[in-house]
């Protein structure tokens, strides 16, 4: 006669096979139950990462954009009187008007943080370093909230500077008036 493990008879209720009897049918009751909240989890947190860090880098893209669109529009504001004494400054462009220049790239920085939710646009400097009478440098920075979590975490802020240069001329001329 072979002897192999034994087994308790379930006779009556006095003896059940219960979960944690190595011999039961119902000991991994439960285990897939477990692995699929861990694994939910951690897709749930790599989905977050993926997300918020495209955020970020489309931050840092639009904080370089509107950075240099401020820096046209102040560059675009040229001196009144030097303009129409006709004389370029050295390197063929004329002066920016730096009492309004800045004014007007504000105006750009309010437009563009106007249309994006959960983001705040600021011009942190005009001019800003770098700039001289005919160049503009604009600084400007783009604070953004992560779409999931809802900025537990905090924010992420990227900062840009935009340079551009007032020029004498047209496209055709290249700087020659």
């Amino acid at each position: 006669m072979a002897h192999g493990p034994r087994r308790p008879r379930p006779t009556d209720s006095a003896s059940p096979i219960t979960p944690a009897d190595p011999t039961s049918p119902d000991r991994d009751r439960g285990s897939v139950a477990v692995f699929t909240v861990v694994f939910a989890v951690a897709v749930i947190f790599l989905t977050a990462l993926i997300v918020d860090g495209g955020n970020a880098m489309n931050a840092r893209e639009r904080a370089a954009d509107i950075a240099g669109q401020a820096a046209r529009a102040a560059a675009n504001d040229i001196s009144p009187a030097t303009l129409r004494q006709g004389v370029p400054a050295g390197g063929g462009g004329f002066p920016i008007d730096w009492d309004t220049a800045c004014g007007y790239a504000q105006q750009v920085v309010q437009q563009y943080g106007a249309g994006l939710t959960g983001t705040t646009v600021t011009m942190s400097g005009c001019p800003g370093q770098g700039s001289s009478p005919t160049q503009a440098s604009v600084t400007v920075q783009v604070t953004a909230k992560p779409l999931i979590g809802g900025g537990i975490l905090g924010t992420f802020t990227e900062t840009a500077t935009g340079t551009a240069t007032s020029e004498c001329g047209n496209a055709v001329q290249q700087g020659e008036c």
